[in-house]
């Protein structure tokens, strides 16, 4: 029996499909925004296991959704499986190697871009495709279609590695059939949810810029509530469009380090590609964050318990490699049995590290920062704390709008104070700033 292709795949999904075509640039920002949603809906609901299927690259990035569904991903030949995973070592299990199995694309696979995710409550597939010198985009739930897409998939692993598509089917036989009443209400969601958020994107990147106003002017205030649905639509699509990208280069390192005759230089710097690539995937994921809380000031955040000293203990050697950079030493001092505090984990761990690297700018070099976690009444605090008398001039700012300000000597750019202060409530704190040396933080105990 010959092995089915991905191309008789893209045939079935785009059989009597009839979607319009429009530039390659619009159809792939209806891609982008379609992974973010389809990601955003399956994350907000509880996790029951599923699958998801891709090529020519992974289309999924978001870390709880890697490590809670089952994957697989044909890419080309250079990112062959032989070469990307080395022999086990033993009683290793492939589950504990790959977050998905990677697969090989043939010839007549072609390379358009597709997606196919099953789930308890939700069975869709998005793919792209060259139409003469324009795209198309392509959403399907309707269950035929998506019933003879999942057959030739499982027949298509079935004929690579057996182990696969049996793993696969069993995956389906667990889910069980989904209503199609439940995908019916799934697909208006996604439409719906869909079209708001290209609606919030810029037309192009051109926009108008916000007047530049020196930190701490009178004006300064004024700009936040002025803030305009342009300017936080463009955050939020330039911070997707970058995070995206980079996710999928983190994913690729990750990949390649795994393989066996990468000398010690080179494994070193796939791990720094991979190091960088987090930074600034936080980095711009709370750009995002807190361009959403700008146009939506009172949405309620699922606060959950959280455990601050192991997320301390955790982020302790990303914050000793940040400050590295400023010649700058850290030194933990975390009190024993604090209890868990109510805040959102995912968010505040890079809004901390944001937030050292940040009070770290304003250290000398060779300054010890002391990161000192106590109880404070009904609170715990943080506190950032330098040992030297004198801290540097800081850099002068410049603010950007009502989300970042822009250091004009270095080139970086931050969040405003007044962002995190604002970011901060919405996770269940309140900082203070006490001059150059002292930063705290005040939690509420869970």
């Amino acid at each position: 029996m010959a092995q089915p292709s991905l191309g008789a795949l893209h045939q079935l999904l785009w059989r009597n499909w009839r979607g319009e075509t429009t530039t390659e640039e619009g159809a792939r920002r209806q891609w982008w925004a379609a992974l973010q949603v389809i990601q955003e809906d399956v994350s907000a609901q509880p996790m029951e296991g599923g699958a998801w299927l891709a090529a020519p690259l992974p289309a999924l990035y978001e870390p709880n959704l890697l490590q809670t569904l089952q994957g697989w991903v044909w890419m080309p030949e250079r990112f062959s499986p032989r070469a990307l995973n080395p022999p086990l070592l033993p009683g290793q299990s492939t589950d504990a190697v790959s977050l998905w199995s990677s697969l090989t694309l043939q010839p007549d696979d072609g390379h358009d871009p597709f997606l196919v995710l099953v789930t308890r409550r939700l069975k869709l597939a998005i793919s792209l495709r060259k139409v003469a010198d324009q795209c198309q985009f392509l959403v399907r739930f309707d269950g035929t279609a998506l019933s003879r897409v999942l057959d030739l998939l499982v027949q298509r692993l079935l004929q690579e590695d057996p182990r696969h598509g049996l793993r696969l089917r069993g995956v389906l036989e667990q889910l069980g059939p989904v209503a199609m009443t439940d995908n019916l209400a799934s697909e208006r969601r996604f439409w719906s949810v869909l079209a708001c958020r290209l609606a919030a994107m810029p037309p192009s990147i051109t926009v108008m810029a916000s007047p530049v106003v020196p930190e701490g002017s009178p004006d300064q205030d004024a700009l936040e509530p002025g803030a305009t649905s342009t300017e936080l639509g463009f955050l939020e699509a330039l911070s997707h469009g970058i995070r995206t990208p980079l996710a999928t280069i983190r994913v690729l390192s990750r990949v390649l380090r795994r393989r066996a005759d990468l000398g010690e230089d080179v494994q070193r710097q796939l791990a720094q590609i991979d190091a960088e690539c987090t930074a600034q995937i936080d980095r711009f994921g709370l750009i995002f964050h807190t361009a959403e809380l700008q146009r939506q000031p009172k949405a309620q955040r699922l606060l959950s318990r959280t455990n601050l000293a192991s997320l301390v203990e955790q982020q302790h050697r990303q914050w000793q490699q940040q400050l590295e950079h400023y010649s700058l030493r850290l030194q933990l001092d975390l009190k024993e049995n604090l209890p868990d505090i109510m805040s959102d984990p995912l968010l505040l761990a890079p809004m901390l590290a944001g937030v050292v690297e940040r009070f770290g700018q304003g250290l000398r070099p060779g300054t010890t920062l002391h990161v000192i976690l106590t109880r404070a009444g009904g609170k715990l605090r943080l506190r950032l704390q330098g040992d030297s008398q004198h801290g540097q001039d800081e850099p002068g700012e410049a603010h950007l709008g009502a989300v970042l300000t822009w250091q004009p000597e270095t080139g970086r750019l931050h969040l405003s104070r007044s962002a995190v202060r604002q970011l901060f409530s919405s996770l269940g704190g309140r900082v203070a700033e006490r001059g150059a040396q002292q930063l705290t933080m005040f939690f509420p105990l869970a």
